[in-house]
C-alpha cells in the first residue's frame, strides 16, 4: 500500500512540474506584454523619495544640518521649500521631455489616480551631484511590483551643491526615460 501511495505521488509530481514550467513561461510572456502596454496609459504616477538617501556621506537630516551651520540663510527651510522641489521638478521635466522625444505620449508626474506608479527611492547623492535611485513599477490595483529599475545620473562640474545635484537629477530623468522606452518596446530592460 505504501508503495502504491509513493507511486501515485511520484506520478502526480511528474505531471505537475512541466505544467508549472509552462505556466511560468506564459506568465513571463504576459508580464512582458503588460509592461509593453504601459505606453498606452495616459498618465503614470511617479513618487520620488529621499527618506533613505545618503548625501555626501550623511543622512538627509545630517546633511541639511551641516549645510545650515555653514550658511547665513535658513538652509533647512530652503532645502524643504525650494531646493528639494526644484530637484524633483528637474527630474520630472527631463523625464517627460525625453519620453516625448522618443515618440511616446504617456505623461509622468503626480497623478494620484493613475493605475500604475513608479516609486523611486534616492539612495545616494555624491559631492559631485551623481545620484543613484532604485525604482519599482507598481500596479496599484493589484499592489504588485511589475518591474525593478536601477537609475543613475551623473552630476555636474561647476556650480553650487544644489546645481550639481540638479544636473544629476536631470540626467537621471533622461536615463529613466531611456529605460522606459526600452521597456515599451521589449517588455523588459
Amino acid at each position: 500500500m505504501k508503495n502504491l501511495h509513493l507511486l501515485l505521488f511520484t506520478i502526480v509530481l511528474a505531471f505537475s512540474i512541466p505544467a508549472n514550467s509552462l505556466n511560468a513561461q506564459t506568465s513571463d510572456k504576459e508580464m512582458r506584454e503588460l509592461l509593453k502596454s504601459l505606453q498606452n496609459e495616459n498618465e503614470i504616477d511617479v513618487t520620488l523619495s529621499m527618506s533613505k538617501v545618503i548625501i555626501h556621506g550623511y543622512s538627509e537630516s545630517d546633511f541639511v544640518y551641516r549645510e545650515n551651520l555653514l550658511s547665513e540663510e535658513d538652509w533647512a527651510t530652503l532645502w524643504e521649500t525650494e531646493y528639494k522641489p526644484e530637484l524633483n521638478q528637474k527630474f520630472m521635466n527631463a523625464l517627460n521631455l525625453q519620453i516625448f522625444d522618443y515618440g511616446h505620449s504617456v505623461r509622468f508626474g503626480n497623478f494620484g489616480k493613475a493605475k500604475y506608479q513608479i516609486r523611486l527611492i534616492v539612495s545616494s547623492i555624491s559631492e559631485k551631484g551623481d545620484i543613484i535611485l532604485n525604482g519599482y513599477i507598481i500596479d496599484r490595483e493589484q499592489q504588485f511590483v511589475l518591474c525593478k529599475l536601477f537609475i543613475s545620473g551623473t552630476g555636474g562640474t561647476f556650480g553650487s551643491k544644489v546645481n550639481l545635484m540638479g544636473d544629476g537629477f536631470k540626467r537621471a530623468g533622461k536615463e529613466l526615460a531611456r529605460q522606459m522606452n526600452i521597456l515599451f518596446k521589449r517588455g523588459r530592460i
